[in-house]
């Protein structure tokens, strides 16, 4: 009887024993500090100057650990723009990548593809406290390669027109209509075109850096498939958008007009980024690079297929396919790209937008913006908002940047050449075709 009752107090105490170490090891888990890693660079993502690299992710982090006792995240600062791409591929080799880390619009679909950023589908079709419809929708579509969600959108610039309403008072023309047509834009253009200061030599002219990706995106044109392993590029669409920048290019009669034309206030239209407006316009970003006219943006002219349409690049945050803390790398993710509070710092702090419908189209982010560029006029938020609305996102297949080189040598050469454009168009689709075959 005594074995037995001894025999039963063992087992107890083995058990309690059990117990107590299950207990310390969640105890562990739940008090003791936990880390997580996060990659971001130093500089902007769109090559203007950023003078608040750290204050929002510092605001962004603060805010996440505050929510999250026990937890840290630890950053490499310092790293610049230009040598992130290198210093996040080289981690992932390694095997010592962050957790979480922002991803690059020419980097994205390079790093999904050799399987180094998770699946976040799971996530945002079960979390209850996200809905991926607050977001703009080619700033979500972005981050989405053959229907899987690979990175989260946090910062999006649409492309527009750049317009320098000097010079265009100073022909008589005051009101271009926001939803102007090719046929409006080539009038204008037409109409500003020429020689002012009577030497014989035209040194007023109507655009600069009007490519082939505006023609296209404004007229229509479907130039590849999801997956970019095809493209079709001889359709009315795309030799319509063809033509239309032949008789642009025509105006300037052989003229090279560049981007510095612009700034110096000789030319009336530039096709830029929202980033390029918020940080040469307005202060407290500002350079105030247009110092000798007036600057103002509105939405590319629409061609007779197409419609007022832009397209749009995106910052992305991914998740480290190998990290050890998906739920908090979910976490600090929403933190960055769902968190109202952190989102509106965009508009104080960085030179795009933020990809928040509600964020970008509040209240509190106009008059914020309007009291800060009291000095030269508010910023039209309806106009923003408008643009992104009718934004595409911008090609993001693995190969989307050489491809662009074919496409831009291809053109270039059909415009300079006045070639045909559907022979032009016929060539470069088989070369782009065999190089997306090989």
């Amino acid at each position: 009887m005594k074995k037995k009752l001894v025999n039963r107090k063992a087992c107890a105490g083995v058990i309690i024993a059990a117990v107590l170490v299950l207990l310390g090891v969640w105890l562990y888990d739940h008090y003791s500090e936990r880390t997580i890693t996060l990659g971001f660079f130093t500089g902007s993502s769109w090559n203007v100057p950023d003078a608040y690299t750290y204050q929002l992710i510092n605001d962004a982090v603060e805010k996440f650990e505050a929510s999250h006792p026990g937890v840290k995240v630890e950053f490499v600062s310092g790293i610049q723009k230009d040598d992130y791409s290198e210093y996040i591929a080289s981690a992932l080799i390694k095997g010592d990548a962050p957790d979480v880390f922002f991803v690059l619009p020419e980097d994205f679909a390079a790093f999904a593809s050799t399987g180094a950023l998770m699946k976040l589908d799971g996530y945002i079709d079960t979390d209850e406290a996200y809905d991926k419809s607050q977001y703009y929708d080619a700033s979500f579509a972005f981050g989405n390669i053959l229907g899987s969600q690979y990175g989260i959108p946090f910062e999006s610039v649409p492309s527009m027109m750049f317009v320098n309403r000097t010079l265009l008072k100073d022909e008589g023309i005051d009101d271009v209509p926001e939803d102007w047509t090719w046929e409006d834009f080539y009038r204008i253009c037409s109409e500003v075109t020429g020689d002012t200061d009577g030497d014989g030599i035209e040194d007023q002219f109507g655009v600069c850096n009007y490519t082939w990706q505006h023609a296209f995106v404004t007229n229509g044109v479907e130039l590849f498939d999801p997956d970019g392993t095809s493209c079709n590029l001889v359709n009315e669409n795309a030799i319509e958008a063809v033509d239309f920048i032949k008789a642009v290019n025509g105006l300037t009669k052989g003229s090279v007009v560049t981007a510095d034309d612009f700034d110096k206030g000789n030319v009336a239209f530039m096709p830029a980024l929202l980033s390029d407006y918020r940080t040469y316009k307005p202060y407290p970003w500002s350079i105030k690079k247009y110092t000798n006219f007036e600057l103002d943006c509105m939405p590319l002219p629409r061609g007779n297929r197409g419609d007022n349409r832009s397209t749009m690049s995106t910052l992305l945050l991914s998740m480290n396919s190998r990290t050890n803390e998906e739920e908090l790398a979910w976490e600090l993710i929403k933190t960055f790209c769902y968190d109202v509070e952190i989102q509106s710092e965009i508009y104080t702090y960085k030179e795009g937008a933020s990809v928040l419908k509600t964020v970008t189209d509040s209240m509190t982010t106009m008059l914020s913006i309007d009291q800060v560029l009291s000095e030269e006029g508010g910023m039209d938020i309806d106009l923003i908002t408008s643009i992104m609305d009718h934004a595409e996102p911008d090609y993001n297949f693995k190969d989307t940047a050489a491809v662009k080189e074919i496409m831009d040598a291809g053109i270039n050469d059909i415009v300079n050449n006045q070639t045909d454009s559907k022979i032009g168009l016929q060539m470069i689709e088989k070369r782009v075709r065999t190089f997306l075959s090989e």
